[in-house]
């Protein structure tokens, strides 16, 4: 059975592309131009994955389009822009894209992103019950609860004052507990699973090193080179030529 993928665009040329390069690779697509026809289509058409541009009939449609997904529907998005100011950044972070793609694209560029956002949405749903029955006897459930948090919100700026919160425990009693129920400091282990998204993107993906640093939550690529490394040992071009199939 054949992936659904509703593609978001009002430029008919563009969004013509997409859709041979999805019809050309195995997946259906329905195309939609504004954020009425997208509602109708979530329920009619059904889509497993949505691509997005950010500017439709009105500047930052898309970006609403992104919000609604973000809080309503567990459906993963990928927004398609020509926008690369930090300000546009900054917007769309809020809404959680599973990547973000520069104009002008290539097809190996959207078919990459798609297959690992599938993938791991597949992964996330074959893990979710032993990875929810061992965090049960493994952790309590305010670091339970922290652990959701950064899961959840891993392509954002993650504050140890925010997991403090989501945990209920004072910030002496939760650095605490976390580092011996983890064994990491909150931080570090932020830090851990951001890197290891940042390594799949570069080794499965072909999104430049600054879209992941912009996917996994930095706002500058050198803030993100730095990271990783610090984390890795080598830049994120290094890498990628490393281990890059």
């Amino acid at each position: 059975m054949k992936t659904n993928i509703l593609i978001v665009e009002d430029d008919k040329i563009v969004s013509f592309e997409i859709q041979s390069i999805l019809n050309q690779n195995g997946f259906d697509s329905d195309i939609c131009e504004s954020y009425k026809c997208f509602i109708k289509n979530l329920d009619i058409f059904k889509p497993e994955l949505v691509l997005i541009d950010i500017d439709l009939n009105k500047k930052y449609e898309g970006i609403q389009i992104g919000s609604y997904l973000n809080s309503k529907s567990k459906i993963p998005f990928i927004y398609i822009t020509g926008y690369t100011d930090l300000e546009t950044f900054k917007r769309i972070q809020t809404t959680k894209p599973v990547a973000y793609l520069s104009k002008p694209f290539r097809e190996v560029d959207i078919i990459s992103n798609i297959e690992l956002a599938l993938y791991n949405k597949k992964s996330s749903f074959d893990d979710v019950g032993n990875q929810k029955a061992e965090e049960v006897s493994k952790y309590s459930k305010p670091i339970r609860r922290a652990l959701e948090y950064i899961h959840t919100n891993i392509n954002q700026e993650i504050k140890t004052d925010e997991l403090i919160r989501v945990s209920g425990w004072s910030r002496f009693h939760f650095i605490r507990e976390f580092g011996k129920e983890v064994s990491k400091t909150p931080y570090q282990y932020v830090l851990d699973e951001k890197m290891k998204l940042a390594s799949s993107k570069l080794k499965n993906t072909y999104q430049t090193v600054k879209e992941i640093a912009f996917d996994i939550g930095y706002t500058s690529n050198s803030s993100f080179t730095n990271a990783f490394v610090k984390h890795s040992g080598i830049s994120p071009s290094s890498f990628r030529k490393k281990y890059c199939r």
